[in-house]
Protein backbone atom coordinates (compact mmCIF):
# COMPACT_ATOMS: atom_id res chain seq x y z
CA UNK A 1 0.00 0.00 0.00
CA UNK A 2 1.25 3.07 -0.79
CA UNK A 3 2.83 5.57 1.89
CA UNK A 4 0.10 8.42 1.26
CA UNK A 5 -3.14 6.06 1.16
CA UNK A 6 -1.34 5.10 4.60
CA UNK A 7 -1.82 8.57 5.92
CA UNK A 8 -5.11 9.45 4.60
CA UNK A 9 -6.78 6.48 5.46
CA UNK A 10 -4.97 7.41 9.18
CA UNK A 11 -6.04 10.92 8.98
CA UNK A 12 -9.66 9.69 8.58
CA UNK A 13 -9.60 7.37 11.60
CA UNK A 14 -8.01 10.34 13.54
CA UNK A 15 -11.27 12.53 12.38
CA UNK A 16 -13.87 10.27 13.25
CA UNK A 17 -12.03 9.86 16.72
CA UNK A 18 -12.28 13.22 17.29
CA UNK A 19 -15.89 13.67 16.06
CA UNK A 20 -16.62 10.68 18.16
CA UNK A 21 -15.29 12.32 20.96
CA UNK A 22 -17.21 15.74 20.35
CA UNK A 23 -20.58 14.13 20.27
CA UNK A 24 -19.71 12.35 23.61
CA UNK A 25 -19.44 15.82 25.10
CA UNK A 26 -22.61 17.70 23.58
CA UNK A 27 -25.27 18.30 26.58
CA UNK A 28 -28.68 16.58 25.43
CA UNK A 29 -31.51 18.46 24.58
CA UNK A 30 -34.51 17.64 26.42
CA UNK A 31 -37.93 19.47 25.91
CA UNK A 32 -38.85 21.52 28.58
CA UNK A 33 -42.18 21.16 29.75
CA UNK A 34 -44.59 24.35 30.07
CA UNK A 35 -44.41 25.48 33.61
CA UNK A 36 -47.88 25.66 34.67
CA UNK A 37 -49.69 29.15 35.14
CA UNK A 38 -49.45 30.49 38.37
CA UNK A 39 -53.06 31.65 39.82
CA UNK A 40 -53.41 35.59 39.86
CA UNK A 41 -54.69 37.13 43.62
CA UNK A 42 -57.19 39.42 42.95
CA UNK A 43 -58.25 41.51 45.64
CA UNK A 44 -61.73 41.43 46.62
CA UNK A 45 -63.95 44.58 44.75
CA UNK A 46 -65.20 47.28 47.44
CA UNK A 47 -68.51 47.05 48.33
CA UNK A 48 -71.30 48.73 46.45
CA UNK A 49 -71.61 52.60 48.17
CA UNK A 50 -68.30 52.77 49.74
CA UNK A 51 -67.82 55.49 51.75
CA UNK A 52 -64.29 55.14 52.72
CA UNK A 53 -61.70 52.22 51.57
CA UNK A 54 -60.37 52.53 54.95
CA UNK A 55 -57.87 49.56 53.74
CA UNK A 56 -56.65 51.77 50.66
CA UNK A 57 -55.55 54.43 53.06
CA UNK A 58 -54.10 52.60 56.18
CA UNK A 59 -50.42 52.71 56.17
CA UNK A 60 -50.36 54.70 53.75
CA UNK A 61 -47.63 58.22 53.61
CA UNK A 62 -49.38 61.92 53.77
CA UNK A 63 -49.12 62.01 50.23
CA UNK A 64 -50.39 58.95 49.19
CA UNK A 65 -53.39 59.69 51.37
CA UNK A 66 -53.54 63.15 49.16
CA UNK A 67 -54.22 61.46 46.10
CA UNK A 68 -57.46 59.25 47.50
CA UNK A 69 -58.74 62.07 49.62
CA UNK A 70 -57.23 65.70 48.42
CA UNK A 71 -55.77 68.11 50.43
CA UNK A 72 -56.70 68.21 54.01
CA UNK A 73 -58.76 70.72 55.77
CA UNK A 74 -55.65 71.27 58.16
CA UNK A 75 -52.85 69.58 60.09
CA UNK A 76 -50.87 69.70 63.29
CA UNK A 77 -47.93 67.92 64.28
CA UNK A 78 -46.53 67.10 67.48
CA UNK A 79 -42.85 64.98 67.49
CA UNK A 80 -43.26 62.20 65.11
CA UNK A 81 -47.02 62.37 65.31
CA UNK A 82 -49.08 64.49 62.58
CA UNK A 83 -52.88 64.78 62.54
CA UNK A 84 -54.98 66.01 59.49
CA UNK A 85 -58.62 66.22 58.74
CA UNK A 86 -59.78 65.43 54.99
CA UNK A 87 -62.94 65.75 53.43
CA UNK A 88 -64.71 69.07 55.12
CA UNK A 89 -63.55 66.81 58.53
CA UNK A 90 -65.67 64.26 57.62
CA UNK A 91 -62.31 61.69 58.31
CA UNK A 92 -59.67 61.84 60.17
CA UNK A 93 -56.32 60.57 60.01
CA UNK A 94 -53.35 60.56 62.54
CA UNK A 95 -50.00 59.91 61.11
CA UNK A 96 -47.14 57.95 63.28
CA UNK A 97 -43.76 58.12 61.79
CA UNK A 98 -45.16 59.00 58.30
CA UNK A 99 -47.97 56.57 57.79
CA UNK A 100 -51.68 56.44 58.53
CA UNK A 101 -52.25 54.49 61.45
CA UNK A 102 -54.95 56.13 63.20
CA UNK A 103 -58.24 56.52 61.55
CA UNK A 104 -61.61 58.42 62.38
CA UNK A 105 -64.77 58.55 60.64
CA UNK A 106 -66.96 61.01 62.10
CA UNK A 107 -70.79 60.62 61.96
CA UNK A 108 -71.29 64.05 62.33
CA UNK A 109 -69.04 66.86 61.72
CA UNK A 110 -68.22 70.87 61.70
CA UNK A 111 -68.09 71.40 58.07
CA UNK A 112 -65.77 74.29 56.95
CA UNK A 113 -68.22 74.74 53.90
CA UNK A 114 -71.32 74.94 55.59
CA UNK A 115 -69.95 77.18 58.50
CA UNK A 116 -68.36 79.86 55.53
CA UNK A 117 -71.61 80.21 53.73
CA UNK A 118 -73.99 80.31 57.64
CA UNK A 119 -72.13 81.38 60.63
CA UNK A 120 -72.84 84.99 62.20
CA UNK A 121 -76.73 85.18 60.59
CA UNK A 122 -79.34 85.71 62.47
CA UNK A 123 -82.28 83.06 63.22
CA UNK A 124 -84.07 84.58 60.36
CA UNK A 125 -81.77 84.75 57.76
CA UNK A 126 -80.92 80.51 58.47
CA UNK A 127 -84.70 80.25 57.93
CA UNK A 128 -84.49 81.26 54.54
CA UNK A 129 -81.61 79.19 53.74
CA UNK A 130 -82.27 76.24 55.39
CA UNK A 131 -86.19 76.90 55.49
CA UNK A 132 -87.96 75.66 59.03
CA UNK A 133 -86.23 73.61 61.70
CA UNK A 134 -86.78 70.00 62.89
CA UNK A 135 -86.80 71.13 66.33
CA UNK A 136 -84.76 73.56 68.37
CA UNK A 137 -83.56 73.49 71.72
CA UNK A 138 -82.77 75.81 74.25
CA UNK A 139 -79.50 74.80 76.31
CA UNK A 140 -78.63 75.59 79.79
CA UNK A 141 -77.67 79.11 78.87
CA UNK A 142 -80.48 80.76 77.80
CA UNK A 143 -78.40 82.80 75.57
CA UNK A 144 -77.80 79.49 73.42
CA UNK A 145 -80.37 77.95 71.04
CA UNK A 146 -79.63 74.49 69.49
CA UNK A 147 -81.52 74.16 66.04
CA UNK A 148 -82.20 70.97 63.13
CA UNK A 149 -82.88 71.50 59.66
CA UNK A 150 -83.22 69.17 56.98
CA UNK A 151 -84.27 66.34 58.35
CA UNK A 152 -81.99 66.40 61.02
CA UNK A 153 -78.70 66.17 58.72
CA UNK A 154 -77.47 69.70 59.44
CA UNK A 155 -77.36 71.31 63.34
CA UNK A 156 -77.25 74.70 64.13
CA UNK A 157 -76.28 76.84 67.19
CA UNK A 158 -76.75 79.90 67.76
CA UNK A 159 -75.36 82.02 70.37
CA UNK A 160 -76.80 85.67 71.15
CA UNK A 161 -79.09 85.28 68.15
CA UNK A 162 -76.37 84.46 65.57
CA UNK A 163 -74.68 81.14 64.31
CA UNK A 164 -71.89 80.20 66.65
CA UNK A 165 -70.96 76.49 65.15
CA UNK A 166 -72.51 74.09 62.28
CA UNK A 167 -72.64 70.42 62.50
CA UNK A 168 -73.35 68.25 59.83
CA UNK A 169 -74.29 64.85 59.75
CA UNK A 170 -72.32 62.26 56.54
CA UNK A 171 -73.89 59.00 55.24
CA UNK A 172 -71.95 56.93 58.02
CA UNK A 173 -74.10 59.63 60.85
CA UNK A 174 -76.80 57.82 59.44
CA UNK A 175 -75.88 54.23 58.68
CA UNK A 176 -77.55 52.11 60.82
CA UNK A 177 -75.55 50.45 64.06
CA UNK A 178 -74.82 46.76 61.78
CA UNK A 179 -71.90 44.61 60.85
CA UNK A 180 -72.80 45.54 57.00
CA UNK A 181 -71.90 49.28 58.06
CA UNK A 182 -68.65 47.84 57.56
CA UNK A 183 -69.01 47.77 53.73
CA UNK A 184 -69.28 51.92 53.66
CA UNK A 185 -65.75 51.83 55.03
CA UNK A 186 -64.30 49.86 51.96
CA UNK A 187 -64.63 46.63 54.44
CA UNK A 188 -66.10 43.07 54.09
CA UNK A 189 -68.83 42.75 56.64
CA UNK A 190 -68.33 40.12 58.91
CA UNK A 191 -69.34 39.23 63.01
CA UNK A 192 -67.78 41.71 65.76
CA UNK A 193 -65.50 40.51 67.69
CA UNK A 194 -67.21 42.47 70.97
CA UNK A 195 -70.25 43.89 70.69
CA UNK A 196 -73.18 45.60 72.92
CA UNK A 197 -75.50 48.37 72.33
CA UNK A 198 -73.23 51.35 72.52
CA UNK A 199 -70.45 49.94 70.91
CA UNK A 200 -68.91 46.82 68.38
CA UNK A 201 -65.13 45.85 67.65
CA UNK A 202 -63.49 43.58 65.26
CA UNK A 203 -59.83 42.79 65.98
CA UNK A 204 -57.55 41.65 63.14
CA UNK A 205 -59.51 42.50 60.02
CA UNK A 206 -58.30 42.45 56.67
CA UNK A 207 -55.08 43.81 57.91
CA UNK A 208 -56.12 46.37 60.52
CA UNK A 209 -55.72 45.94 63.63
CA UNK A 210 -58.71 46.74 65.33
CA UNK A 211 -62.06 49.15 63.49
CA UNK A 212 -64.87 50.27 66.29
CA UNK A 213 -68.15 51.57 65.49
CA UNK A 214 -69.92 53.76 68.10
CA UNK A 215 -73.95 53.80 68.28
CA UNK A 216 -76.29 56.64 69.25
CA UNK A 217 -79.76 55.79 69.64
CA UNK A 218 -79.07 52.60 66.50
CA UNK A 219 -77.17 55.22 63.95
CA UNK A 220 -73.38 54.80 63.82
CA UNK A 221 -71.71 58.08 65.74
CA UNK A 222 -68.58 57.62 65.01
CA UNK A 223 -66.08 54.75 63.40
CA UNK A 224 -62.83 54.41 64.87
CA UNK A 225 -59.78 52.41 62.92
CA UNK A 226 -56.32 51.57 64.47
CA UNK A 227 -54.44 49.95 61.53
CA UNK A 228 -50.73 49.34 63.42
CA UNK A 229 -50.33 51.34 66.56
CA UNK A 230 -52.11 49.84 70.12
Amino acid sequence: MPAFVKYEIAALVLLFVVMMAAARNVPQLHPVEPSAAQPVVQEPAPPAGMLFNIPKIAGKTQAEVEVLLGEPVFCSKAESVLNCSFQDNEIDIVFIDGKADWITVNGTFHNPSYSQKLEGKTKAEILKLLGDPVFCVRTKSKSALNCSFNDGNVSVEFIDGKVEEVNVKGSLGKAPYSKDTLELLGLQAKDATFSNEHVMRWDNIQGLLSVTLYSEEGIVSLATVKAKTK
